[in-house]
């Protein structure tokens, strides 16, 4: 998940968020070149590739909203063929995507666009599919599903996690802490009945596994964040992202029980199956 403001607690991630000077400098040396930019799992990823590859054509048209290095792009190129639209509005997460992409051989079927994920220049209709992992909080995931369903064709399908509340009454610190940090946050349910309200169709939805928040995301910025503690002893905006960051791991070894990452796969009408 990205930020809006990197002055409060750090959220979970830096796919999506647009670079400026200043503290999001800080933001952008604490997250630059970390495996990942968010929580997630490249087994959940290709589970849901797979889930949906029946219901795909050959070589499907997809984007990539919100890709920070585009870790799921790169999949949905690789595992289903897709000819992927990779969006965000940081450049240098772009580039290293690029240049993953041409190591791999999948250079001509990913296009690199630096846009903002509700203004990514993309003709109406024309998606398969549009993927994003924890991205949406940025623009606020109502606005993003609207806007992302003009893009998609009939019967087309949308993957999207963000950040749920996993239990309808949770601990009080948890509560405080979110209520600042991501101040829409939902229940599943509640999520699930703004994409039905906005004309989706619900497919599936499941958690991502505690795994997916730690394997290559809170450890690498745990040990990130080990090799800047000098520098940050001089450098009072990236010592306050790294105690934004610090404060957000350990709210999650508190109370991993009641909040987390869940995917959505949604299906906007028309499919003539």
């Amino acid at each position: 998940m990205a930020v809006e403001n990197v002055s409060g607690p750090v959220v979970a991630g830096a796919a999506g968020l647009s670079a400026a000077p200043g503290p999001e400098d800080a933001f952008f040396r604490v997250f630059h070149d970390l495996p990942r930019q968010g929580p997630g799992s490249d087994a959940v990823t290709l589970s849901l590739i797979n889930r949906l590859r029946p219901f795909l054509p050959t070589e499907p048209a997809c984007a990539d909203m919100g890709c920070g290095n585009g870790r799921s792009g790169l999949l949905l190129a690789e595992h289903l063929g897709a000819r992927v639209t990779a969006v965000d509005t940081h450049q240098p997460f772009l580039d290293e995507l690029a240049d993953t992409a041409r190591r791999r051989g999948l250079g001509g079927q990913v296009e690199i666009r630096c846009r903002d994920m509700l203004d990514a220049r993309l003709k109406r209709h024309t998606l398969d599919m549009v993927w994003s992992e924890g991205a949406a909080y940025v623009v606020g995931l109502e606005a993003a599903l609207n806007a992302w369903a003009l893009l998609l064709k009939p019967g087309g399908f949308l993957v999207v996690s963000d950040c749920m509340w996993l239990h309808p009454s949770p601990p009080a610190a948890a509560l405080r802490f979110w209520e600042t940090a991501y101040p829409d946050m939902r229940t599943v349910a509640e999520n699930l009945s703004v994409a039905e309200q906005l004309g989706y169709s619900f497919v599936h939805a499941e958690v991502l596994p505690e795994s997916g928040w730690w394997e290559d995301y809170y450890l690498p910025l745990e040990r990130r964040l080990e090799t800047l503690a000098p520098v940050s002893r001089h450098d009072p905006a990236l010592a306050g992202v790294m105690a934004g960051v610090r404060d957000e791991i350990a709210m999650y070894r508190a109370h991993a029980d009641v909040y987390g990452y869940v995917f959505m796969v949604l299906r906007w009408p028309g499919a003539s199956s």
